[in-house]
C-alpha cells in the first residue's frame, strides 16, 4: 500500500530527502527500499529518470529564497565544496579521486561545490555545481596519467555567483581561502559591486598602499598584520 502511494505520487524527491536527512548511517537505496517495503529497483529508477542539477535544485529554492530576500536582515551567500565518499563504486568523471583537506589526502568520491543562503537564522541551499574530471594529463614528476577538471573551481565559483546575482539579492559573499584568488574578490568587488569576506592563508601578499601596489612592493599577510596595528 504504502509502495503505490510513493511511486504514483511526483514527491519522491521529498521523500528521497527526508530518508538521507533522518538517517543516522549509511543511507543506500536498498536501505530505502527495505524501509518501505518495495523492491530497491524502484529506488534507482526513479533517481535515473531526473537531472538533479543547480536548475532542478533552484526550482525547488526560488519560491523560499524570494520570501527570504525580503528581510530587512543582513542576507549572506556562502560557498563551500564538499565530498561524498564512494569508495566502492567505479571510477568515472564525477566519481574519482579529489583530495580531502579534512583529512590530508586523496579520497575517492563526488565532489560539489554548494551556494548556501543565509537570513535570519534561515538556510536554504541555492546553487550546486558538480566537478567532473573530464580530462586525463600526464604528471610530468611521475609520468603516470590522472584525472583533471576541465573546469576549475575557482571558475564553477564566479559562473554560480554571477548566476545568483542575477537571481535574488545578497549582501555578503562568504567563502574560504581555497575560493579567496585575486580573480574571484575582483568578480565580488568590482564586477559585482558585491562585499565579501573570505579566508586568506598567512604566506598571501598584499601591498599596505596605493602606492606600494603601484611600485609592485608586496610583502607577505603573516608580516603586514603587526604593520596594522601600529598605524591603529
Amino acid at each position: 500500500m504504502i509502495s503505490n502511494i510513493v511511486f504514483d505520487m511526483e514527491n519522491f524527491v521529498d521523500l528521497y530527502t527526508d530518508y538521507l536527512i533522518t538517517s543516522s548511517s549509511y543511507t543506500t537505496a536498498t536501505g530505502m527500499a527495505s524501509l518501505l517495503s518495495i523492491k530497491h529497483d524502484k529506488i534507482t529508477q526513479e533517481l535515473s529518470k531526473g537531472n538533479y542539477d543547480s536548475k532542478f535544485l533552484w526550482k525547488k529554492a526560488k519560491p523560499y529564497v524570494e520570501e527570504l530576500t525580503q528581510s530587512k536582515e543582513v542576507i549572506v551567500l556562502s560557498f563551500d565544496d564538499s565530498i561524498q565518499e564512494k569508495q566502492y563504486t567505479d571510477e568515472s568523471e564525477l566519481n574519482c579521486w579529489h583530495y580531502d583537506h579534512v583529512f590530508g589526502r586523496s579520497v575517492k568520491g563526488v565532489n560539489f561545490l554548494t551556494a548556501l543562503l543565509e537570513v535570519g537564522g534561515m538556510r536554504i541551499p541555492c546553487g550546486v555545481e558538480f566537478i567532473k574530471k573530464d580530462l586525463w594529463i600526464t604528471d610530468p614528476k611521475t609520468g603516470k596519467k590522472r584525472r583533471k577538471s576541465s573546469t576549475t573551481k575557482n571558475e564553477l565559483f564566479r559562473k554560480m555567483l554571477v548566476e545568483c546575482y542575477g537571481k535574488f539579492l545578497f549582501d555578503y559573499v562568504l567563502a574560504d581561502s581555497w575560493f579567496s584568488s585575486v580573480e574571484n574578490m575582483i568578480c565580488c568587488k568590482e564586477e559585482l559591486k558585491q562585499d565579501f569576506i573570505m579566508a586568506l592563508k598567512s604566506n598571501r601578499k598584499v601591498a599596505l598602499s596605493k602606492q606600494d601596489k603601484e611600485n609592485k612592493q608586496y610583502i607577505s599577510i603573516e608580516l603586514a598584520i603587526p604593520c596594522f596595528f601600529k598605524r591603529s
